[in-house]
């Protein structure tokens, strides 16, 4: 073979693994999000009973955020961002070696989900929750403490 069919053979090969990478990113996507509007709906029927004035959401496919605050006591704000959980498959060759100027990510689906918690105006915090069930309780009771406050507040 002739160096011009070979390295054509070698440039397909690796626009092959760009394509199958594409398209498990895609899959990813679709999944997760599939995943996720569960929790949405979960999310909704959190703050549909609570004071629009005190949180705001923003809801979208891959992730959302809630927001709880008001504009009398900024140190009490909080919100979350919350994500599907995965994991970064780091040390997996999967395709090829890690190349950083390729700027390519391996990551894999798994169970419950990532947040993202920022309290007042700096202090944030990483967390991942296994269920549905556990993140909701989590946030009906951090948003419970806020919003009594909030209302005791406004009624002083």
């Amino acid at each position: 073979m002739n160096p011009k069919d070979e390295i054509q053979k070698l440039i397909q090969a690796e626009m092959k693994k760009w394509e199958d990478y594409e398209d498990k990113n895609d899959k990813l996507r679709i999944h997760q999000a599939d995943n996720f509007k569960f929790i949405c709906a979960l999310l909704n029927d959190l703050v549909a009973s609570i004071e629009p004035e005190y949180t705001k959401t923003n809801i979208l496919d891959g992730h959302a955020t809630l927001k709880v605050g008001n504009d009398i006591d900024r140190s009490s704000f909080i919100s979350w961002t919350i994500q599907p959980n995965f994991i970064t498959l780091e040390s997996k060759e999967e395709y090829w070696n890690t190349n950083l100027w390729q700027d390519k990510v391996n990551i894999e689906a798994e169970p419950g989900f990532k947040v993202q918690e920022k309290r007042g105006d700096d202090v944030e915090t990483n967390s991942e929750f296994g269920t549905e069930n556990d993140l909701i309780n989590y946030l009906a009771q951090e948003i419970a403490k806020r919003v009594a406050f909030y209302r005791y507040r406004k009624n002083v």
